[in-house]
């Protein structure tokens, strides 16, 4: 059953005279969160967010691989389409439900010792992560100001 129901969208898909296609097509929005201000912008070139994908919370990025020439970055957290935040503890980039207490992310009780069980995203950045948050580490002497590269 489920061949025949696949067989049938690649036919329809076909008729429709579209090509398929194996990329997938990712868009990232980022925070960029400096000492006085914050900075977004949203990405969806292929070169540029195939270096995103993979890395976990806290490894260090290089800015010149998403269009920041002389900075370095921090990979602090982020989140799905659905709002689902990232949480650094929780393995892969899959959606789990997860018991959280009063340091948890995405939950703050109202008692104390009250815990929740919630809906999370893993550390890992994967194509259904959309908002990304950076924290500026190094920025070169050379480098332009951020708001001129946004």
């Amino acid at each position: 059953m489920r061949n025949w129901l696949l067989v049938t969208k690649i036919v329809h898909v076909v008729d429709l005279g579209k090509r398929i296609r194996d990329e997938i097509m990712v868009r990232f929005q980022l925070n960029l969160a400096d000492a006085k201000q914050s900075y977004k912008k949203e990405i969806d070139d292929d070169v540029m967010t195939r270096h995103l994908i993979g890395k976990t919370l806290g490894d260090e990025l290089d800015g010149s691989h998403i269009g920041f020439d002389g900075y370095t970055f921090k990979i602090t957290g982020g989140s799905d389409l659905s709002g689902f935040p990232m949480v650094p503890g929780v393995e892969g980039a899959a959606p789990k439900r997860i018991l959280i207490g009063h340091r948890g992310v995405g939950y703050k009780p109202t008692r104390k010792g009250k815990r929740r069980r919630k809906r999370v995203r893993g550390g890992l950045i994967s194509e259904d992560i959309y908002q990304i948050n950076l924290k500026i580490l190094n920025r070169s002497k050379d480098a332009k100001a951020i708001e001129e590269l946004l």
